[in-house]
């Protein structure tokens, strides 16, 4: 009876230890992280240099070390992933580049926001970005991400739902080396 009731409790504390710190919060999506292995552009924002200094510290000082955030409003699977990004700022235009995506645990504190957080950002320094750019997966409109092929543009607001809009092409101030445009 002893050795049935330290099994039982063996058994138990195990799958505790699991579900605290190693469970993840969906199944693993090979395609999405390879993808992500690519480094794509993930978003940018162009505007006065100044203002993307400020931004850019801002951004640094509120993800941290590692440097992550979770695009919540993305189509399957993209909340389900940590995004790692690494910040580049190029003359007029601030960059957010993916560097790697790994399943997020059930348990722990998620990253933040990506648009909320960069919607922030617009929000504290008005008028001084000039436009925005998100890769279409990390928005999944009413349509669907399809319908934001060539990314969107994020306005600045403090509405619970962000203000998003599928652009009809790509801006033209993006990097022209960008051939992910049809992937993204």
């Amino acid at each position: 009876m002893l050795f049935v009731i330290k099994s039982w409790a063996l058994a138990a504390s195990g799958l505790w230890l699991y579900r605290r710190f190693f469970e993840r919060v969906g199944k693993s999506v090979p395609e999405f992280e390879a993808w992500s292995r690519t480094r794509p552009l993930l978003a940018a924002l162009r505007g006065e240099d100044s203002a993307l200094e400020r931004i850019e510290a801002a951004l640094h000082a509120r993800l941290g070390k590692r440097a992550r955030v979770v695009a919540t409003l993305g189509g399957w699977p993209w909340p389900h992933y940590a995004l790692g990004v690494q910040l580049t700022r190029r003359a007029g235009v601030l960059e957010l580049w993916l560097t790697r995506a790994e399943l997020l645990r059930t348990h722990g504190a998620p990253p933040p926001c990506l648009i909320a957080t960069l919607r922030e950002g617009l929000n504290q320094h008005p008028g001084a970005i000039h436009d925005t750019w998100l890769c279409a997966g990390t928005f999944y409109g009413k349509h669907g991400s399809d319908s934001a092929e060539n990314g969107s543009l994020l306005k600045p607001g403090d509405e619970p739902r962000p203000r998003l809009v599928a652009r009809p092409a790509c801006p033209d101030w993006l990097p022209k080396f960008l051939a992910f445009r049809a992937e993204c």
